[in-house]
């Protein structure tokens, strides 16, 4: 009767863990999941040490501590990529293109004020092969010569 009351925990335990992950953001599945697992490691850890296999459970606890403070202390924003998401590089993107003016853009690509969106697309195209990095360019020529033509079209 014990062991089928603990099998019954275990299975509810395991569906509401499994609805709580499918509705929480894949970062903090990440996250919770990455912290579990330390505070499993420091667990196993401080059981080996009781049970005398100190060698092992020792350094066992401290790279649990180590993994529950790289995990959590800091937000690792880099883990599943929440902080750079296209979201951040939109805004980044976008703060960028709001400091370079629509001369500067025009200039930059070469083109009258009147010019179509066509135009602006051919001309864009002829200057990237000038300027890409896979053609000899740099990467940060290339980022000016992309924000001018997404400044120019929006506009």
């Amino acid at each position: 009767m014990n062991i089928l009351f603990g099998v019954l925990i275990a299975l509810g335990a395991m569906v509401l863990l499994a609805w709580l992950f499918a509705r929480a953001k894949p970062s903090s599945v990440v996250k919770i999941g990455r912290s579990v697992a330390a505070v499993f490691v420091i667990l196993l850890g401080v059981l080996m040490t009781m049970r005398g296999m100190g060698i092992l459970g020792v350094p066992m606890v401290l790279a649990g501590i180590g993994f529950l403070l790289t995990g959590t202390w800091r937000g690792r924003p880099g883990f599943g990529r929440g902080g750079q998401d296209g979201t951040g590089r939109a805004q980044s993107r976008a703060s960028q293109s709001e400091s370079m003016s629509i001369a500067e853009a025009r200039a930059t690509l070469g083109v009258e004020p009147g010019a179509s969106p066509e135009d602006i697309q051919r001309a864009y195209r002829e200057m990237m092969k000038k300027v890409h990095p896979d053609t000899g360019g740099s990467g940060a020529l290339a980022r000016r010569v992309q924000m001018a033509r997404d400044l120019l079209i929006g506009d």
